[in-house]
């Protein structure tokens, strides 16, 4: 068998396959491995949530033919996704959700759009913070949901955080300190027309979570290109913005995902993102409790390789450390069951925000005339840790629009600023946990 799917797999791909295709979709069977070993090794496949019984697979028409043909176990997704779609509110009424949680409170919420989708639908964000309108020197953080049209839970769970946030501000210490020292950005829908459809690609059958530029293959340069319309618009508010951590959530396993997903190597913060993991499914019991996965985390590529996913895009161009968060089993749970997956991961979702205040940046003022002209200021950091009278170094990352903030284990840290015109700064900052934890720079020319 596997010599018949390598020949015709190689053959095939030539003629239909695209790399992000997911116009047809199959569950294998596959308890001895021998499948997945053969198709892994076309990259135009896109294999997802395996397991040890087997594992999904998506492509173009086409695939599920030839599965037939060479009798590999398999059962058509379209035919055993069980969509209950009662009470569960359309892409609109979403979108009017958002609004109303912004009329609750609208000096620290602000509703802007991301753009619209392939079919025409709004992709809405709401801002959270307490001086909403401005830039703060605040850290920034993402949450980001349904990438996957038919994997819904997410959706729902941050319309309901997105609520507590703004309803608990003044009531509540906890939220209240969170929104007073953080913008905290949440996408409830990255791909509306998906969900409405009730299917994992967007209108076109493009799955966005293998469209992103990977610095491990080909595609490694970070531009639009001829992506999709969601991918790019994504892409373009996250070159807006100084997001240090976020994550994005998936359905149809329930565990905590951290990178790397496209190469086998081991993370530059790797103890970091399993510390950040563990902490995460540690709050939720039923994430902890995996039969699947030990205390409810996995590596991403040790679990499956995923090429042109928006994990590791956004932290190797943007700084942004990403986590995926797989949230239940079912895809699209029936509706009745999203508060019970909402309480369950509520405070996990609340203290995983409070992560962002473990790190240092630096934010400059810039004046020239008189007038601040920092968001002007666009560099590199190079950035050390110092241990044992020794600098480390742990990477050069962009410095943008004035300001650079890293999410970092505790320690001391050397930072060397390289400026335009060849301006440069070093200082050394210490990583404790403290909330805003600047260096304030200032510069007159």
């Amino acid at each position: 068998m596997k010599f018949l799917i390598l020949l015709f797999m190689t053959t095939f791909c030539f003629a239909a396959f695209s790399g992000d295709k997911a116009e047809e979709g199959a569950y294998i069977y596959d308890f001895d491995k021998s499948i997945i070993q053969s198709l892994s090794v076309n990259q135009d496949l896109i294999i997802d949530h395996v397991t040890r019984s087997g594992f999904e697979v998506y492509g173009p028409a086409g695939l599920l033919t030839f599965l037939k043909r060479h009798n590999i176990p398999h059962v058509d997704l379209a035919k055993v996704e069980f969509f209950d779609t009662r009470n569960y509110p359309t892409p609109e009424e979403i979108n009017s959700q958002i609004r109303s949680i912004h009329q609750k409170n609208p000096q620290i919420t602000q509703v802007f759009l991301i753009g619209r989708s392939v079919q025409g639908r709004e992709i809405l964000g709401l801002k959270i913070s307490d001086n909403v309108q401005e830039d703060e020197l605040e850290p920034e953080f993402k949450y980001i949901s349904s990438m996957h049209g038919d994997e819904i839970t997410g959706r729902e769970l941050m319309v309901r955080l997105a609520d507590d946030l703004v309803s608990g501000y003044g009531a509540d210490q906890r939220i209240t300190q969170l929104v007073d020292n953080t913008e905290i950005y949440i996408i409830p829908s990255m791909n509306p027309d998906g969900s409405a459809m009730r299917r994992r690609g967007n209108a076109n059958n493009i799955d966005l979570n293998r469209n992103f530029p990977d610095f491990s293959t080909s595609d490694n340069q970070n531009i639009l290109g001829n992506r999709q319309v969601e991918t790019k618009l994504i892409m373009e508010f996250q070159k807006s913005r100084n997001f240090a951590l976020s994550a994005n959530f998936h359905g149809g396993a329930a565990v905590m995902n951290y990178a790397w997903d496209t190469i086998r190597d081991r993370h530059p913060l790797h103890d970091l993102l399993v510390e950040l993991s563990l902490d995460y499914a540690n709050r939720v019991d039923y994430i902890k409790n995996s039969d699947e996965f030990p205390n409810g985390i996995t590596n991403g590529y040790a679990w499956y390789e995923v090429n042109g996913g928006m994990q590791d895009w956004s932290y190797y161009w943007h700084n942004d450390l990403q986590f995926t968060v797989e949230l239940s089993i079912p895809k699209w749970p029936t509706y009745s069951q999203i508060p019970y997956y909402y309480e369950k991961n509520k405070d996990a979702l609340i203290a995983f925000i409070e992560n962002i205040h473990r790190g240092a940046g630096v934010k400059y003022k810039e004046f020239i005339n008189g007038q601040n002209i920092a968001e002007n200021l666009n560099g590199t950091v190079d950035l050390y840790k110092i241990e044992s009278g020794s600098k480390n170094k742990i990477g050069t990352f962009p410095f943008f629009r004035g300001e650079f903030y890293k999410v970092l284990p505790h320690g001391e840290y050397h930072f060397e600023m390289n400026l335009g015109g060849g301006d440069q700064a070093r200082f050394v900052m210490a990583v404790d946990g403290s909330l805003n934890n600047y260096a304030i720079m200032e510069r007159n020319r």
